[in-house]
């Protein structure tokens, strides 16, 4: 039998299932091939020679809802192996072109990204409130890796030779100085925002060199991703009523203060990334993961990234 031959068989088969499936069920789903047969089938044949995995999937999907709803069982499952059938013949079919589900193709992509001798490397953005410092600090313990947030400020501090409180007055902010404001961090030529930001860069490139560690924020996946060092890339978010509770319970702050620091800290964070990346913080498309804590909750936001770090770095 030829090509076009089977093709054919099987639009006619699909066809004729989904009339009697439709026929004896109480659903209020309609057929799924609602126009005549002949156009039903010259349809199916023309997807099935482009192949058109995903139109089957869906179609055949639809097939078995209805099914689902016969209250005859024997009849139901004289349906279900019809359909299986079915199946099959689409699978031997064998198109000659075959679109691949992206997705599914790529999904060893994040894996592929190390080799052994790469270190482990998560870099964790997140909005305010959302226990990021918790969720960062905790899977570090997991891990047995290093963890590095305000320990990065000490760092800077120690390079500037500056105080403490200067170095966190400037940290994740973004603000242009004119060329006769004084720098209170030296750097000749730049704001004290921006001479925090290069050192802080460097800072995060030797620590990544150095040894498997966490970094929060700091647009440290941008960082090490112009530097050619591979890592993981998280966001962690949660609803703006659930961050500020979270704030309230940690702080101990009244309702409008929490809410004021949250709001402002986002705003912050939000025009430091998009400063110095030109990207756009928080969007998906910018990270390998983005969790909603609130959701999972701490412990439950640490194990699927533990679970994650474990994937691709291959730890068995």
């Amino acid at each position: 039998m030829g090509r076009k031959s089977v093709a054919r068989e099987i639009a006619v088969k699909l066809y004729e299932l989904d009339v009697r499936v439709y026929e004896s069920t109480d659903s209020t789903m309609g057929k799924v091939f609602p126009s005549g047969k002949e156009l039903a089938v010259q349809h199916m044949v023309k997807q099935i020679h482009s192949d058109k995995k995903h139109f089957f999937k869906k179609e055949t999907t639809l097939i078995s809802n209805m099914i689902n709803t016969i209250q005859d069982k024997e009849k139901a499952k004289k349906f279900k192996n019809e359909l299986d059938e079915i199946r099959l013949m689409i699978e031997e079919y064998s198109p000659a072109q075959v679109i691949t589900d992206s997705f599914e193709s790529n999904i060893s992509n994040l894996k592929n990204r190390f080799s052994k001798e790469d270190k482990k490397i998560i870099c964790i953005g997140r909005e305010y409130g959302s226990g990021g410092h918790e969720v960062g600090f905790r899977l570090a313990e997991r891990l047995g890796i290093s963890y590095y947030d305000n320990e990065i400020l000490k760092m800077s501090s120690d390079r500037f030779d500056s105080n403490l409180k200067v170095i966190t007055e400037h940290d994740e902010k973004v603000g242009k100085q004119s060329f006769f404001d004084e720098n209170p961090l030296n750097l000749f030529g730049f704001s004290a925002n921006d001479s925090l930001f290069f050192a802080q860069s460097e800072l995060i490139q030797d620590m990544a060199a150095k040894g498997d560690c966490i970094i929060m924020g700091r647009c440290a996946e941008v960082v090490l991703g112009h530097a050619g060092i591979p890592c993981i890339s998280v966001f962690l978010g949660a609803p703006l009523e659930d961050r500020i509770e979270h704030e309230m319970a940690c702080s101990k702050l009244s309702r409008d203060q929490a809410v004021n620091i949250v709001k402002k800290k986002d705003k912050e964070r939000k025009a430091y990334y998009n400063y110095y990346t030109s990207r756009h913080w928080g969007h998906s498309d910018n990270y390998d993961l983005c969790i909603n804590t609130a959701c999972f909750g701490i412990e439950g936001t640490v194990d699927l990234l533990e679970k994650m770090v474990n994937l691709a770095y291959d730890i068995s």
